[in-house]
């Protein structure tokens, strides 16, 4: 195994034990998307089918991408405590290893936040008009989830040092995840109202999701190298 990946799989253990050690971290944003999904719930049932299926998916994807807002804000906060930033950047680890195995530990922990999530907005929206349950839409959102983790880590990052980073990182996240976050909400509506397959959809919204998937993997990557060997 070489040095690299040695790096991997060492700093991948340590952060999941950091994030397991507090499950309040975990805890948090699924209890806010059930508060935001039950408010959802009350505030727009009954409907009729097709809008019906536009308010889950509104609900469904808005809990998820504020959910893990509220994860990626945080990801750093118990390495600062614990000053682990501070001796990671003092033995120098390679910084895509560092990356990379932060990237793997929050893309785990934000698939459990997404299929919290997308369990009860089903538990919510039991219908007899139309069947939301597909594992394509649940697909499409894990796509998502690639990119704007990619992003978050990158932010959350730069932020860590920042004095008003509680205003910083939403000015930025928001903005720069929206493409992501439209492409996931309309390749979910052509699969849930149109039935259009996944492979039909690789031309048109399900493509530019991964084209920004693969964009913000990428430069999140070389540019966390930068902010390391900056510090």
């Amino acid at each position: 195994m070489t040095v690299f990946l040695k790096q991997i799989v060492t700093l991948t253990r340590h952060f999941a034990r950091v994030e397991t050690a507090n499950p309040e971290r975990l805890l948090s944003p699924i209890l806010f998307s059930a508060t935001v999904l039950l408010l959802f719930f009350f505030a727009f049932s009954p409907l009729d089918q097709e809008v019906f299926v536009k308010v889950f998916i509104a609900q469904t994807f808005l809990s998820i991408f504020f959910a893990l807002q509220i994860g990626f804000a945080r990801i750093f906060e118990p390495d600062d405590q614990d000053r682990a930033f501070t001796l990671l950047r003092t033995y120098r680890p390679i910084p895509e290893a560092w990356f990379i195995s932060k990237y793997i530990v929050i893309v785990v922990f934000g698939t459990i936040i997404i299929a919290s999530t997308m369990t009860l907005s089903l538990f919510f929206n039991q219908s007899t008009l139309t069947d939301v349950t597909s594992s394509a839409v649940f697909l499409v959102a894990i796509l998502a989830l690639l990119g704007i983790s990619a992003l978050g880590l990158l932010l959350s990052a730069m932020m860590l040092k920042a004095d008003s980073k509680q205003i910083l990182y939403p000015l930025l996240y928001f903005p720069l995840t929206t493409p992501v976050l439209l492409a996931a909400v309309q390749s979910a509506q052509e699969i849930l109202i149109n039935a259009t397959s996944t492979a039909d959809l690789l031309s048109s919204w399900l493509g530019l999701l991964l084209i920004f998937d693969v964009i913000y993997i990428i430069l999140s990557t070389l540019l966390f190298g930068e902010l390391v060997k900056s510090e």
